[in-house]
């Protein structure tokens, strides 16, 4: 695990590990190697002994950081593929008090005020930050990023009146909505979201903007075939557990199964995305 105990992905790691371990056959301990946006404990999953013993929960950072940190030391190329096993959409969402009941109408205000627009994200160079630039670059629209360390702040201010709106996971901004405290207005991604089925996507509303986190799991290169195949069936099988799936459920994310080949091809053009989105930014020229 390349991130501290807690968060988001640490959560998913350890229920992989949790409901995974009747699938391999034996116990799955779960460690946590933070630092350098990631890169610790990357590289530690990536220089593994190639044994199949040691896997890495890989997430977007990984299609991230190499563009943003000059010399990151590795990336999705790194390691064997095994399997996409989740994803979380991006949205854009207002106060409840907000006036804004749309999202062509909160654009119409941005694009008649150039860079006045507040929008929060957890963080430069994060995944939500990334959406906000897509789809500024969608619609045409320069605004105003109001980075924030994490979602629970970038919410906090959002409800606040501090931002004029937030842009995070779907995952993360749903119990506020839940609550009448928050408003989306899009979900940022080519897919509608389960648990809110009402709200568009930039999509279907005609911008070109789809960025998804996602969570999946992966090897160190040269890893024997035999024991890739062996893995990706035992992942296969922990995709269709009912109490693995009910997890997913309860924390608003997205089951997305691809395995093997086609998980390193998806992983390519992730990666791919993600660079084109980070010169959006324009943090990295």
């Amino acid at each position: 695990m390349a991130f501290n105990p807690g968060g988001g992905s640490d959560t998913f790691g350890r229920a992989v590990a949790r409901f995974g371990e009747k699938y391999v056959g034996q116990p799955i301990f779960v460690t946590n190697r933070a630092g350098g946006a990631g890169a610790i404990g990357f590289v530690y999953g990536a220089k593994a002994k190639p044994d199949g013993y040691t896997l890495t929960l890989a997430v977007t950072t990984l299609t991230i950081a190499p563009y943003m940190t000059k010399g990151y030391p590795v990336t999705y190329k790194d390691y064997a593929p095994l399997a996409l096993l989740a994803v979380v959409p991006s949205c854009i969402s207002v106060s409840a008090e907000s006036k804004y009941k749309t999202l062509q109408d909160f654009l119409k205000d941005a694009k008649a005020q150039p860079g006045k627009m507040r929008v929060g994200t957890s963080g430069t160079g994060s995944p939500w930050h990334l959406a906000g630039a897509a789809l500024g670059n969608a619609a045409k629209v320069n605004f105003s990023f109001v980075p924030y360390k994490g979602a629970g702040p970038t919410i906090t201010a959002l409800m606040g009146g501090h931002i004029d709106s937030a842009i995070t996971s779907a995952a993360e901004i749903f119990p506020h909505v839940q609550a009448g405290k928050v408003r989306v207005l899009a979900i940022i991604a080519d897919k509608r979201f389960p648990v809110l089925p009402d709200v568009p996507t930039t999509i279907e509303l005609g911008l070109k903007a789809n960025v998804v986190a996602w969570r999946g799991l992966v090897a160190p290169n040269k890893t024997p075939k035999d024991r890739v195949t062996y893995l990706i069936k035992a992942i296969t099988k922990l995709s269709e557990d009912k109490e693995f799936l009910d997890f997913m459920a309860k924390n608003g994310v997205t089951p997305h199964l691809i395995t093997g080949e086609k998980f390193g091809q998806w992983l390519k053009v992730q990666s791919e995305d993600y660079a084109n989105l980070v010169k959006l930014t324009g943090l990295v020229k």
